[in-house]
């Protein structure tokens, strides 16, 4: 049992002592003393201070004692050395009883040389008291311990054993001290009633409460404890049960007025009406001993609380019972019970899910548990909290199969699979049914359908595939089905299964065509046209993008256009070149986004139909018009090309020339060197031919061009007479006077394997030829083919080095594939995010293509992003989204990254401009990052009331993110502990502490669980533990 008040020690209990401050032994001087001896008679000195002690007048004594002790030299001729040994022991006394700034000390070197046991126990005694006086209780013990009572007089053995048992109280040492308060109690004289209270209160706290009402009623009277005592024996009635006496005996204090612990008389007959029921009467008693405290009970709390509660004084409860939300016992359980019930009375939904997520934790009393966790789990769906509810409702239903909530607690769940978008948890939910209702089973075709397109937004095809077939198989919504077609379409054209893709979309368009996002009939029609050009089948591809120009999507500008460049590209394939011309017309006359393409596809027509110079001539226009274009390189080889159809070599050359200024490393590179040496060679200038022709030799001396090349030095220096030189420099570039039968047929084997999707087989002859020609003719393509296997076969740990093999004899056309696959490898597979970046810095040297170019462009985005490159993360973001005709995809990572920089860049306002246009693009998980930061973003502006909004959007819109939703927990945590709100603060973050299952966060929020109880302590009146 607790006591509820410290013991109160009323009054002084000893007087005063006058203290003289006095001089020490230490440091009297020789010649004093000696001084002293010609006008003082020793003997009387000593006998005068003999009787002074006898007559208690220490000061003077003191002094006196003290000549005697410096009269060193007398007492020693005399042979009365023992006089200043008495003098001391009386010196020590009087020191200890005046409490001299030297006492201790000098009673401390009296006890050390003592040799007499009776003075050297009066010395103790008085030093005991000499501490006792200044309440150093710890030391005086054990002295009162050693000081023998025969030496004591009758009236200084009472003294002495009040004060030791008094010692021991204030030690706490009761046992002691009991018996000590017993032997004294009932003596009469000046410690009879000290001693009572005292032993009373040890009685009290040992729950010998009869002994101890005993001594509190015989002190109770005495004006001392008049004012201390009712209130003990107030709470011993109460301690013993005695209820209705507790009540007659207060009142009466009460109204009197004038106690000590009035407050606590208050309460404690308020505690008395509340074990009656009488809650009325209890309830301003409870709430004045409450209003008057500094620190109060738990207990005490609840009490009040639990009488407004009873009074229907809901609020007033509410403002109780939350104070009690960090109590993990019987008690808190049932006060956070209550709690939830008051505000589900006061229509305070999300309180009480809160208040009920406390008790639900709380294993005390089962069936409150059970209760609670089943009104937490409903109040979540009802508040839009579906991945709470689907949560703890699907264990609910596991964990009390015989619930008499059991069966509402199905319906919500089916309910929420029905409307919830937290596909992941529903999915896994659903599967581990086993005996699936039809209504179980409708809600299996949506979650499915629904789990399948995030999980193709995040990359997880295998995984998407599969969901997507369960929709099909379950066709409980038609146009769900349609869709999931769709969608399998989508997973099949990105793994290159052409058949599978054309297989389901036309099943998505084999009817009317549902229309959801991104799935719908133009881009259905587009992807089935694209599947069929694949294929070669561009009669059949036709109709598809014709029908894909006439509706409608969200991307329905970028597709239509596109698709009148593919049916361009079908008529020319077709040689139907004035329908092809016709196209393509149409997008240069109307300067759409692919006008470079169509302008450069015209021109190879116009050369096909003979007009050559109509060709050049556009092809000249489109390298002025579109100088930055994709196929600027193309455009300058192609005019080079027509020139060199002529036999117009001087017109090639500079064309040439500019092939290599823009990408002197590019694939066009090495063809542009040899073109360049044929064009001097024709122009009879063979030592610039030859320079050239080693240029292509030198510096792609693994491309098919060397070998061309050295064929063609072998000429000149054949017609020049110099074989010797030829010989020479074939020593030097490290190669043999004929090419080797074996190395082609033994690489042509390989390159079968390949060309029959033979990868195992092709590896091991590929790494064959390798190991047996590494200075082949064919090591760059074997590595590269080499590599290409590896990859499909999943193995990108030995397909990089094979990649960067390629990469590392320069540029030739197999760089180009090589760092893009180099570069994607290391950002998905290795995670070295500084070489990725690297390999698409080459990348973007050597594309020749706008998918590679944007390929470039995206990966410097994404591994920039991931090195925290902020001002490169921006620029990358720019120029993605300033490119013609992106993706939805491309447009989510640019504005979501673009945000990210403005963000790390404290902007703010418009990091969630961004943000937000990211979440109205997508709820992949990129999405639920983005709407994320937008509440981050707020909460950094200290915007707490939008930051909460935001936050709870994380919630609701993008269920299925485990990581982003406990993390917009814990934000929600931070803007109720700003606010002080420290109920609901402590509710949010104790969900994530129990129930998430990621242990950074699971960790971030117990840490801050317990930063907000600290401030809760810090803020204001909190219970005692």
């Amino acid at each position: 049992m607790q006591f509820i008040r410290k013991v109160i020690i009323p009054g002084q209990l000893y007087f005063s002592v006058l203290v003289f401050t006095g001089a020490g032994l230490t440091g009297i001087s020789t010649a004093h003393a000696q001084q002293t001896r010609v006008y003082t008679d020793p003997e009387k000195v000593f006998k005068d201070a003999q009787q002074h002690f006898q007559q208690e007048k220490y000061a003077v004594a003191m002094q006196l004692f003290k000549q005697t002790i410096q009269n060193i030299d007398y007492w020693h001729e005399t042979n009365r050395d023992l006089v200043k040994t008495d003098a001391f022991y009386y010196y020590t006394i009087c020191t200890l009883k005046l409490q001299q700034d030297n006492a201790e000390q000098q009673a401390l070197d009296f006890l050390k040389t003592a040799n007499n046991s009776a003075r050297e126990e009066l010395v103790s005694y008085q030093l005991a008291k000499y501490y006792f006086r200044q309440n150093k209780f710890k030391e005086a013990i054990p002295l009162y311990e050693k000081a023998n009572i025969e030496n004591l007089s009758n009236a200084e053995i009472a003294e002495a054993k009040f004060e030791l048992a008094y010692c021991y109280f204030n030690m706490k040492d009761f046992q002691k001290a009991l018996p000590l308060f017993s032997s004294i109690k009932d003596i009469p004289g000046k410690y009879n009633i000290p001693a009572n209270y005292y032993y009373g209160f040890i009685a009290y706290y040992n729950h010998k409460y009869a002994d101890a009402l005993n001594s509190f009623q015989k002190v109770v009277q005495e004006p001392k404890y008049s004012n201390v005592v009712p209130y003990y024996i107030a709470e011993i009635y109460y301690f013993q049960g005695k209820t209705d006496q507790l009540i007659s005996y207060t009142e009466p204090l009460i109204k009197a007025g004038g106690q000590y612990y009035e407050a606590e008389l208050k309460q404690l007959l308020g505690k008395a009406y509340f074990e009656k029921k009488d809650y009325q009467k209890a309830l301003p008693l409870l709430q004045d001993f409450q209003d008057n405290s500094e620190e109060v009970k738990k207990e005490d709390i609840y009490q009040l609380s639990y009488a407004y509660y009873q009074t229907n004084n809901f609020n007033k409860a509410i403002t109780g019972f939350k104070q009690l939300s960090s109590s993990k016992d019987s008690l808190g359980q049932n006060s956070m019970y209550l709690l939830g019930d008051c505000y589900l009375r006061t229509g305070q939904k999300a309180n009480a899910r809160n208040a009920f997520a406390f008790c639900a934790n709380n294993s005390s009393n089962a069936q409150q548990q059970e209760i609670s966790r089943f009104n937490y789990g409903k109040l979540s769906y009802e508040l839009g909290y579906p991945d709470a509810a689907l949560t703890e409702l699907t264990q609910f239903v596991k964990t009390y199969p015989r619930s008499q909530y059991h069966t509402e607690a199905r319906e919500i769940l089916v309910n929420l699979f029905l409307n919830s978008n937290n596909y992941k948890d529903g999915i896994t939910t659903i599967e581990a049914i086993d005996d699936k209702s039809p209504a179980v089973l409708k809600a299996y075709q949506k979650v499915a359908y629904g789990r399948a397109t995030q999980l193709i937004n995040d990359q997880q095809l295998a995984e998407a595939d599969r969901l997507l077939d369960i929709a099909i198989k379950n066709p409980y919504d038609p146009q769900i089905k349609q869709l999931a077609h769709f969608w399998k379409a989508e997973i099949a054209l990105r793994q290159n299964k052409t058949d599978q893709a054309i297989t389901n979309l036309n099943a998505y368009l084999n009817s009317n065509s549902p229309v959801s996002g991104e799935a719908n009939p133009q881009t259905a029609s587009y992807n089935l046209g694209y599947s069929l050009l694949k294929q070669d089948k561009f009669n059949e591809a036709l109709p598809h993008f014709e029908n894909a120009q006439r509706t409608s999507g969200p991307n329905a500008t970028r597709i239509a256009t596109d698709a009148v460049l593919r049916s361009a590209d079908c008529y020319y394939m077709l040689r139907q070149f004035p329908k092809a011309l016709a196209l393509y017309d149409r997008i240069i006359n109307n300067n759409e986004p692919g006008a470079d393409y169509a302008t450069y596809q015209k021109a190879v027509i116009l050369g096909l139909q003979g007009k050559q110079g109509e060709k050049l001539a556009l092809l000249k226009q489109l390298g002025n018009q579109f100088p930055s274009s994709n196929f600027s390189n193309e455009t300058d080889m192609e005019i080079a090309n027509t020139y060199l159809s002529q036999e117009k070599y001087t017109e090639a050359i500079p064309f040439l020339e500019k092939v290599l200024q823009k990408q002197p490393n590019g694939a066009n590179a090495p063809r542009a060197l040899l073109k360049l040496g044929l064009c001097y060679y024709n122009k009879d200038n063979d030592n610039k031919a030859l320079s050239y022709y080693r240029q292509v030799v030198e510096k792609f001396p693994d491309s098919p061009e060397a070998n061309e090349a050295l064929q063609s030095m072998k000429t000149v220096y054949v017609s020049q007479g110099k074989t010797d030189d030829y010989l020479a420099f074939l020593k030097a570039s490290g190669r043999s006077v004929s090419a080797s039968a074996e190395d082609s047929i033994t690489y042509a084997a390989a390159e079968a394997r390949f060309s029959s999707n033979d990868y195992n087989g092709a590896i091991t002859a590929f790494n064959g030829y390798i190991q047996r020609y590494p200075n082949g003719q064919f090591i760059l393509p074997a590595n590269f083919y080499k590599a290409e296997c590896l990859y499909n076969n999943k193995d990108y740990t030995n397909a990089l080095p094979a990649y960067e093999f390629v990469l590392s004899k320069n540029n030739s056309i197999y760089a180009e594939r090589s760092a893009l696959q180099a570069a994607s490898i290391n950002f998905y597979q290795v995670k070295n995010y500084d070489k990725a970046r690297t390999y698409y810095l080459q990348l973007q040297d050597l594309a020749t293509s706008k998918e590679n170019s944007l390929s470039a462009t995206r990966g410097l985005l994404r591994s920039t992003y991931q090195l925290k490159r902020w001002d490169e993360v921006a620029n990358y973001a720019e120029m993605l989204l300033a490119a013609n005709n992106i993706s939805t995809d491309d447009q989510i990572i640019a504005h979501f990254y673009r945000g990210k920089s403005l963000q790390e860049a404290k902007n703010y306002a418009s990091a969630i401009s961004e943000f937000k246009t990211v979440a109205g693009m997508t709820k992949s998980e990129t999405g639920a990052e983005a709407r994320y930061n937008i509440a981050a973003s707020y909460l950094q502006q200290n915007e707490l009331d939008a930051a909460e909004k935001a936050g709870f959007d994380v919630i609701k819109n993008t269920p299925s993110y485990e990581y982003w939703v406990a993390k917009s927990y814990i934000l929600l945590g931070d803007v109720y502990t700003r606010q002080q709100d420290y109920f609901n603060a402590k509710a949010t973050y104790e969900s994530i502490v129990t129930n998430s299952t990621i242990p950074e966060l699971k960790q971030e929020a117990k840490d801050k669980l317990a930063k907000a109880e600290a401030e809760e302590k810090a803020a204001g009146k909190k219970p005692k533990k």
